[in-house]
């Protein structure tokens, strides 16, 4: 086989693909068509389809008066152009038996000192399908727990006040293990509510309808201060700051997510004053933060685990606590298109970072 060979298979290859593709000059006219942008015409009944060489794609897409249609050419007029060098564009199709979405991607090239492009179209229709359904069925599950939550409330509260009340009104005819067990009980039906509240929070991080804006940290990181204050008193906590940047999100939910990142360093702080350092790197297109402590550190093997829903390193007995507080901290970055991790040493403290999108983008 010579060197020229394999690139003659290219065309024949290429026909065999399930994607649609064409190639087109630099005004948009149509050089090559695989066999799959053919039959795609032909079995779709298009007028003026695009499917035949020395016709021009960019006329025929700007002549079509759909709203998708005229997103397709102004992509693809900008690639022709020379404005950009790839475009990408989901859009929903009609055929005689179905409904299906189309991924279309266009991308300039150059040879021979000419430029040209390159447009294909991948049927999504499968994948499209899949994320509806999980969307759908993720709605269907924080639905379901904000309502369960929600209705689990008020028996909860009317159980404690019933307990509550029984010691009060006859605190004096019982004996001390009767009072140790009502207290008992009023303790555990106290730690539920607290993790019915933080349950509502985690799913209300994706329910509640969210303000995307430019958010300024440091106004974020002030206010969380000011409600952290008594909390700071008490433990004698010494908090350092460094210029935060602002970033893209919600101001709610940032408050949230540092709020929770400052009181976990407040309580695993050990015997010693918490000594605890917030800092901001910019990394390509994103913006790192850091929470940093120097308390009690967790074991390498409970890294992932700490962001798990329900999840407790410590009994009650050593430190009060739900288990959600870090779960709420990973899906409000994840909503915000980041990460967040955790790096950590026993006994020296740990450091929780993640990632969020500059303002502007």
């Amino acid at each position: 086989m010579n060197r020229r060979e394999p690139e003659a298979l290219i065309p024949a290859a290429v026909g065999t693909l399930p994607i649609n593709v064409a190639i087109l000059d630099g005004d948009g006219t149509i050089l090559y068509t695989n066999r799959a942008w053919q039959e795609f015409g032909k079995a779709n009944a298009i007028e003026s389809r695009p499917d035949t060489v020395g016709a021009n794609y960019l006329t025929i897409t700007e002549r079509a008066e759909t709203e998708t249609a005229q997103t397709a050419a102004t992509g693809l007029a900008e690639i022709l152009a020379g404005g950009r060098d790839l475009f990408e564009f989901e859009y929903p199709c009609h055929s005689p038996d179905t409904y299906r979405w189309f991924l279309m991607r266009a991308a300039a090239f150059a040879h021979g000192g000419h430029r040209y492009v390159a447009v294909a179209h991948f049927d999504i229709t499968d994948r499209y399908t899949y994320q509806r359904r999980l969307e759908a069925s993720n709605e269907h599950l924080q639905q379901f727990a904000y309502v369960a939550s929600h209705d689990l409330q008020e028996p909860l509260r009317m159980v404690t006040s019933y307990l509550q009340l029984l010691e009060r009104r006859y605190g004096d005819d019982l004996d001390e293990d009767a009072s140790e067990f009502i207290q008992f009980a009023v303790d555990g039906s106290e730690r539920m509510k607290a993790m019915i509240d933080g349950l509502l929070t985690y799913s209300r991080v994706e329910t509640q309808e969210r303000s995307v804006d430019a958010v300024d940290l440091e106004a974020v990181l002030d206010g969380v201060l000011t409600n952290l204050d008594l909390q700071i008193h008490e433990t004698g906590a010494h908090i350092t700051v460094d210029s935060l940047p602002t970033v893209r999100g919600d101001a709610g939910q940032l408050s949230q997510l540092f709020q929770n990142l400052l009181e976990n360093a407040l309580q695993y702080s050990g015997e010693q004053q918490p000594q605890v350092s917030i800092t901001a790197t910019r990394a390509a297109d994103e913006w790192l933060v850091s929470v940093s402590d120097e308390g009690i550190g967790i074991d390498d093997a409970d890294a992932d685990q700490v962001f798990e829903m329900f999840q407790r390193l410590h009994s009650h007995e050593e430190y009060e606590g739900t288990g959600i507080g870090l779960a709420v901290c990973k899906r409000i970055v994840d909503c915000h298109g980041g990460k967040i991790w955790l790096e950590s040493t026993p006994g020296h403290g740990s450091t929780f970072s993640f990632t969020l999108p500059p303002a502007g983008v």
